[in-house]
Parts: C-alpha cells; sequence; structure tokens
C-alpha cells in the first residue's frame, strides 16, 4: 500500500484536532468572556478573532482559517455587517493591488526574466567563487530600492526571482536555503522603505510628531541614522543568518550557469515589454508619492489609486502584442492564471483577513488603545533620555508586530512625546525611531502588508523556519537600532 493511501487511511492527529479546536475556539469563543480593562464586547471579538486566525495560521493552514475569519469578523460587531465585512475584506484596494501586481511580477519570472538575471549576475566575475557576497550584494542593493519602489511590487518580484535561483542552482524545496534569502528580501525592502518618512503613512506620522513636540523629522539626518541601522543589520542578517540556518552555499559556488540553458541567455521580446510597462508603472507610482501637488499626482493619488494604476499595467500588458510574432498579447491570461508565480491564493487570502483586522483592533470601538495607554504612560514617567529612546524601540517593535503600524505608530506619539519633552532629550532621533520602528512589522501576517505576503508563499510552507527568519531579523533590528540611535543621543545629548 502507497504512502498516499495510508496517510488518506489515518486522517487527523489528535493534535490536528486540537488545534482545529482552539483556532475556532479563540474566534468564537473568546469574545463572550467578560471585557477587562477599557477594551469593550467588539473588542473582544475581535481581538478573539485576531488571535484565532493567527494560531490557525501557525498551526494548520492559510485559506480555511481564512474562511472562517471572514465569518468572525462580521459577526464581530465592528462591521455594519456580513455583507459589510466580506466587503472591506475582499474588496480592500490593498488586496486589489496585490493581484493585479502578481499578474506583471508573476509573468516577468514565467517568461523568463528569472533565469536570465540568475545567468547574467552569476556571470559577473565579482561574484565567480563569491557565493556569500552575491547574497550580500542583492539584499543590500535592494534594500536601498525600497526607498522609491513598492515594497509589494518589489517583494513579489524578488520572491520569483529568489526561487529561480534557488532552482536553477538545485537546492532541494524545504531547503533553508530558500527561507533564509525570502526573510532577508522581506527584512531588506521593509527597511529600505522605512529609511525617510517623506510619503504615505509615515509622513503623517512625521507631520503628527513636529505637531506635539515642535521637532520637525530632519529627513536627511534620519536617512544618515537609518541608513547606518540598514546597512549593519542587513550584513549581520547575510552572515549570522547563514550560520543559524545552516545554509550550503556550495551549490550555489558549484552551479554552471550553462546549465541554464541557451534560452536563459538573452530576454524574450515578450519579457522586455512586461518589464519596461512595469518599470514606468512603478515610477508613476515614485512621482506620485514625491510630488503630491501637481495635477497628474492629485490624480494618480486621489482618482486612480494605486490598485488602480497596476490594473491599468496589466490591463495594457494584456492588450499590446507580444513582439514575438506570435499574434498574441505581452500577457497570456492562460499562461499564468495556474502558476504561484502569477497568483498565489493564499497570499491574497491572508491580507484580506490580517490586515483589515489589525486596522480594526485599534479602531476606538475596541478600547485598545486607552488600554495601552494606561500601561505605559506610567512607565515613562520621571525617566532618563536613554530609558525612554531604549523602551520605545522594544514596545513600538512588540505592537507594531501585533498589530496595526499605522494605528500603534499614532497611538504612541501622544503617549512617549510629553515625556521625551520633559527629559530633554532631542524630539528628532526619538521621532525618527518610533518611525523608523513602527515600519518594522515582519513577525505575524497582519503586522503588515509586506508581512502578509511573506508568510503566505507557497514556497516556504514550513512555520517554523518562517518563524525563525522573521524572529532572527526582528532581533538584529531591536539591537542595532538601541546601539545606533543610543550612541547618537550620547553625542547629541
Amino acid at each position: 500500500m502507497s504512502k498516499e493511501k495510508n496517510a488518506l487511511q489515518k486522517g487527523y492527529t489528535p493534535i490536528q484536532y486540537v488545534h482545529i479546536a482552539v483556532t475556532l475556539l479563540l474566534m468564537f469563543g473568546f469574545g463572550y468572556l467578560p471585557p477587562f480593562s477599557s477594551l469593550t464586547p467588539v473588542g473582544m471579538k475581535l481581538l478573539g478573532a485576531f488571535l484565532g486566525v493567527i494560531y490557525g495560521y501557525s498551526t494548520c493552514e492559510v485559506i480555511w482559517p481564512s474562511l472562517f475569519a471572514f465569518i468572525a469578523f462580521g459577526l464581530s460587531g465592528y462591521p455594519a455587517s456580513m455583507d459589510a465585512g466580506i466587503a472591506s475584506m475582499m474588496g480592500g484596494s490593498i488586496v486589489f493591488q496585490i493581484i493585479t501586481q502578481y499578474f506583471t511580477a508573476g509573468a516577468i519570472v514565467i517568461y523568463g526574466f528569472g533565469k536570465w538575471f540568475v545567468r547574467w549576475s552569476l556571470s559577473q566575475k565579482i561574484f565567480k567563487g563569491k557565493p556569500l557576497f552575491y547574497t550580500w550584494c542583492f539584499m543590500f542593493i535592494f534594500m536601498w530600492s525600497g526607498i522609491v519602489i513598492s515594497q509589494i511590487s518589489m517583494a513579489l518580484l524578488l520572491y520569483a526571482i529568489w526561487g529561480d535561483i534557488a532552482d536553477s542552482c538545485g537546492y532541494e524545496k524545504d531547503s533553508t536555503f530558500r527561507y533564509y534569502g525570502f526573510g532577508g528580501i522581506l527584512l531588506s525592502l521593509m527597511m529600505g522603505g522605512a529609511m525617510i518618512p517623506y510619503k504615505s503613512w509615515m509622513l503623517g506620522l512625521a507631520n503628527t510628531w513636529k505637531e506635539v513636540t515642535g521637532g520637525n523629522i530632519n529627513l536627511g539626518f534620519m536617512f544618515l541614522v537609518t541608513g547606518i541601522c540598514g546597512t549593519i543589520i542587513i550584513t549581520a542578517y547575510v552572515f549570522l543568518g547563514a550560520k543559524l540556518f545552516n545554509v550550503d552555499f556550495s551549490t550555489m559556488e558549484a552551479f554552471d550557469v550553462e546549465k541554464l540553458g541557451e534560452e536563459s541567455k538573452h530576454l524574450r521580446p515578450r519579457a522586455k515589454r512586461i518589464i519596461v510597462v512595469y518599470l514606468i508603472t512603478m515610477l508613476l507610482a515614485i512621482f506620485a508619492g514625491t510630488f503630491l501637488t501637481n495635477p497628474l499626482s492629485k490624480f494618480l493619488n486621489g482618482t486612480l489609486t494605486l490598485g488602480g494604476l497596476y490594473c491599468l499595467c496589466s490591463a495594457i500588458l494584456m492588450v499590446i502584442p507580444s513582439g514575438e510574432g506570435d499574434g498574441k498579447p505581452a500577457i497570456v491570461f492562460n499562461d499564468i492564471k495556474h502558476s504561484d508565480a502569477a497568483v498565489s491564493w493564499p497570499v491574497i487570502m491572508m491580507c484580506a483577513v490580517t490586515i483589515p483586522m489589525a486596522t480594526a483592533l485599534t479602531n476606538e470601538a475596541t478600547g485598545v488603545l486607552p488600554w495601552l495607554t494606561g500601561i505605559f504612560a506610567p512607565i515613562f514617567e520621571g525617566k532618563s533620555p536613554i530609558f525612554i529612546l531604549v523602551f520605545t524601540i522594544v514596545v513600538m517593535l512588540i505592537l507594531t508586530n501585533v498589530g496595526s503600524n499605522i494605528a500603534f505608530g499614532g497611538a504612541m506619539i501622544p503617549v512617549i512625546s510629553p515625556f521625551v519633552i520633559a527629559s530633554g532629550m532631542n524630539p528628532v532621533l526619538a521621532g525618527a525611531a518610533l518611525i523608523w520602528v513602527a515600519n518594522m512589522g515582519l513577525i505575524l501576517p497582519g503586522s503588515s502588508a509586506p508581512s502578509s505576503i511573506f508568510h503566505g508563499r507557497s514556497e516556504i510552507p514550513d512555520v517554523k523556519l518562517r518563524n525563525k527568519a522573521v524572529i532572527f531579523a526582528a532581533l538584529l533590528i531591536m539591537v542595532v537600532t538601541i546601539v545606533v540611535f543610543t550612541v547618537f543621543q550620547l553625542f547629541m545629548g
């Protein structure tokens, strides 16, 4: 009898039933416990639904906990109805943006860009016999791209490319090389996106900090401090992480690029056209996020939106000719619809569930933020600047990894700022630390959109190895940020 038949006959193990039961009890039972502190009945139900879906993702799988989470969210009382709950999840702009970006980023890889990039980059003399240096350059260079390029679009592309590197070099599907690389990509892009708060919600936090403390966040100064942090952190991740994950780089070092075949020597015309349109789309997104007051930016941000922009990108590529004389468009939908590189339903479902649920937790109707304020405010009273700085970094890192970085970042400003001013600490440095760390939501799927995408990737199904990568990254962020910002505080104090 085959192993498959044996597995079918055995069914679920007892621990699997326990995990299922705990997931459902948290989702549908926790909310009926008596509310504590300032939490409301709605807050209890949302907290239970959130804890349940995270537990389900960590111990079971993605799809069925997501479906139950839709029901729990709709019944929580926070959305007006079940229909409103479903609409806010599946109808979210980030979910739609991810779907359309998947079409294009996935097609780039399906049509040969990944193998071409692997061949081209590994053929460079500077990387010959230096796989660890190659890995460092890969992550270090793309960290800086996160400053201007959307983390979501770049992450989808880089995950596909790293997967191609692993496949081309002959790494097994369960190889730690994949988890190590995917974790490094998430870390690099997240740090790059946090270095300068010049757009989106980070700009909002910077403006709020200025209004509360009178200390305008100096973008050049923050870029200097966070650039130092990012460089140290990504270097430590690459070299220490290689040992932590016991990565066998000899496989990459011994790889012969000729094994990729003749077709990998040149980019197909179809791939070139997809890349050009995709890059134009990203440049428009960067322009709209940087220069906010001109008519084009107002149209892109307020009318078309990023979701609409990437939708337009995919639509155009499914219309313009491929350039290969086959009478087909640049992207043929039938080529990509069954590929995980093009569309990953676990990622989509995870983003649809965790992002709105984490955001909802910090709504006034839940009572979560007053509870947190009551906990932390007494801790800061009468403390030194160094204590306030270190505690801000640690607490912000914890909070941003359990809920909405936007909401918790905004909530911590009125809690911390009075004590920063009273201690005589430089308010610009404290604000920079808070905004930088608020962006580092990578441990739980609901921490951020990039984190949801990472945890939902089918190429890295092992929860323990995924958690090992992001917890290691978070610890590096905490330690290095504390040391670097403390040094600057000592010199500036």
